[in-house]
C-alpha cells in the first residue's frame, strides 16, 4: 500500500485511486463480489468516501464497468501487425482472458445491461459494437465476403460466446485454455453454416 491516500488528492486522482483499488481487489479474487466496503479497505478510505466520489454503490459499479469495458476494448484490438488468422485468433484470446481476469465484473455488465439499466446497457451495446466490427473486419481480411447472412452470424457468434462465458465462470468444467480454444473454434464453426 502506498501512502497516497492519505495525502489530498484532486477529485480525479482520489476517483483514480479507489478504481485502481476495485482493480486489485478484482484481480486479487476475481470470484468474490465487488463490495464497496472491500474497495475502500483496500483504497485505505471510508465507504462514506467512496460515495461521495461515485453517489451511490450503482453509480460506483457503473464507473468499474467502464473502466474495465475500456481496457477490455484496447485489449482487444487488432494488431495490423499479425495476419488476418492470428488477429482474430489474438483478438479472441485477449477477450476470453480479461473475461476470467473479472468474471464477477463481468457478469454484473449482462446482468445490469439485461435488467434494463440504461447507461450499462448503453455500455454493454458499445462493447459489443466495437467487438464485432474488427471481428466483421477481421472475417472480411481472410477473404471471406460479408454477406448479411455472414454479418449475423458474427453478431450470433458474439451471443454465444458472451453464454459460454457466463456458463464456464459459474461451473468451470473445462481448463481456460480449452475455453480458449472453444470460443475460437466456434467462430469458424458458425462461418462454416454461411457458405
Amino acid at each position: 500500500m502506498t501512502g497516497t491516500s492519505s495525502a489530498r488528492l484532486r477529485p480525479d486522482e482520489r476517483r483514480a485511486q479507489i478504481l485502481e483499488a476495485a482493480r486489485r481487489v478484482l484481480v486479487a479474487d476475481p470470484h468474490r463480489e465487488l463490495s464497496v466496503e472491500l474497495v475502500a479497505a483496500e483504497a485505505q478510505v471510508s465507504p462514506a468516501l467512496l460515495f461521495h466520489y461515485f453517489g451511490s454503490k450503482k453509480q460506483f459499479q457503473y464507473a468499474v464497468i467502464e473502466e474495465a469495458a475500456a481496457e477490455v476494448m484496447l485489449r482487444t484490438a487488432p494488431d495490423p501487425s499479425l495476419p488476418p488468422d492470428e488477429q482474430l485468433r489474438s483478438g479472441i484470446r485477449a477477450f476470453v482472458r480479461a473475461v476470467l481476469e473479472a468474471p464477477q465484473l463481468y457478469r454484473a455488465t449482462l446482468l445490469m445491461s439485461a435488467a434494463g439499466d440504461p447507461a450499462v446497457r448503453a455500455l454493454h451495446s458499445e462493447i459489443r459494437q466495437v467487438f464485432s466490427t474488427w471481428v466483421i473486419g477481421a472475417v472480411a481480411q481472410r477473404g471471406i465476403e460479408i454477406t448479411p447472412t455472414v454479418e449475423l452470424a458474427c453478431h450470433g457468434w458474439q451471443g454465444y460466446v458472451e453464454q459460454t462465458l457466463m456458463t464456464w465462470i459459474d461451473n468451470p468444467t473445462i481448463t481456460a485454455d480449452e475455453l480458449e480454444h472453444l470460443c475460437e473454434g466456434s467462430l469458424d464453426a458458425i462461418l462454416n453454416t454461411t457458405r
